[in-house]
């Protein structure tokens, strides 16, 4: 049996332990990394054996911060993050994305990721395949479609506050103690279903706000309280205190 299916010789190989970069030869056996060294590995069995002189061999990067949540859908490898080393990344960031949501709302949901992030909204129209609606559901669909990336997902705040409150209640006010323990039990689902956190944007009502909705108003979170913070933080504290919160913020603390 073959000591490695895949060696990779004469790379300048970074291996992300801050450990300075050296030259030297990688092994990979049933899709694992089984050896790293600085000498030549053995390569007479091995099945494929790339040349790697003048390149760099490093771990895939992990990209925190994307808002790819429509391209995956019709670009597996979420160009041009897969061009450029990316391997795993997170969707679902600032607080908007497209799980929960109502398909009466699909369009507004679309609008609003098409005026913040630059995403034509007709690409989206023919893109995206829609066929969940809860946030479970959504993640359903990520694991089924092709990907050339590793993918996960925070629970956006902002489809969670339009689902529970709805559109007109979620611009205008806060929400009331009820909504925020049904949210809470929403986010609970959506983190049992493999949500690996949640996300919000607080940006206010000022010239802040420079991520507004399609219309040119403020984001539904953008006037979200700290008690509501809290609440979702509570959320995960209760769960082991297992995964993350991304909150797009212009200033102060959450008390």
């Amino acid at each position: 049996m073959a000591q490695f299916d895949t060696v990779i010789l004469n790379g300048t190989i970074v291996d992300g332990t801050r450990t300075p970069r050296f030259q030297g030869s990688l092994g990979i056996k049933d899709g694992v990394i089984a050896a790293v060294s600085r000498n030549e590995l053995p390569t007479s069995d091995t099945d494929r054996v790339v040349d790697a002189k003048g390149l760099i061999v490093a771990p895939g990067f992990i990209d925190l911060h994307t808002h790819y949540d429509a391209q995956i859908q019709w670009d597996p490898y979420a160009t041009l993050s897969g061009w450029h080393g990316v391997t795993s990344l997170v969707v679902g960031n600032c607080g908007f994305g497209f799980a929960p949501v109502r398909p009466e709302e699909r369009d507004r949901a679309m609008l609003s990721m098409s005026r913040v992030e630059a995403i034509p909204f007709e690409s989206m129209k023919e893109g995206m395949l829609w066929d969940w609606i809860t946030f479970p559901e959504w993640l359903s669909t990520l694991e089924r479609i092709p990907k050339g990336v590793n993918v996960l997902s925070y629970v956006p705040i902002g489809p969670l506050m339009i689902w529970v409150m709805g559109l007109e209640a979620a611009k205008s006010r806060r929400p009331n103690k009820s909504e925020i323990e049904e949210m809470c039990r929403l986010l609970n689902d959506a983190l049992d279903a493999g949500g690996c956190g949640w996300s919000t944007q607080r940006l206010g009502d000022g010239f802040t706000s420079v991520q507004r909705d399609y219309d040119g108003t403020p984001m539904v979170t953008d006037m979200m309280g700290d008690e509501e913070c809290l609440a979702f933080a509570e959320v995960l504290r209760k769960r082991g205190s297992t995964g993350h919160i991304q909150i797009t913020q212009s200033k102060g603390d959450i008390y």
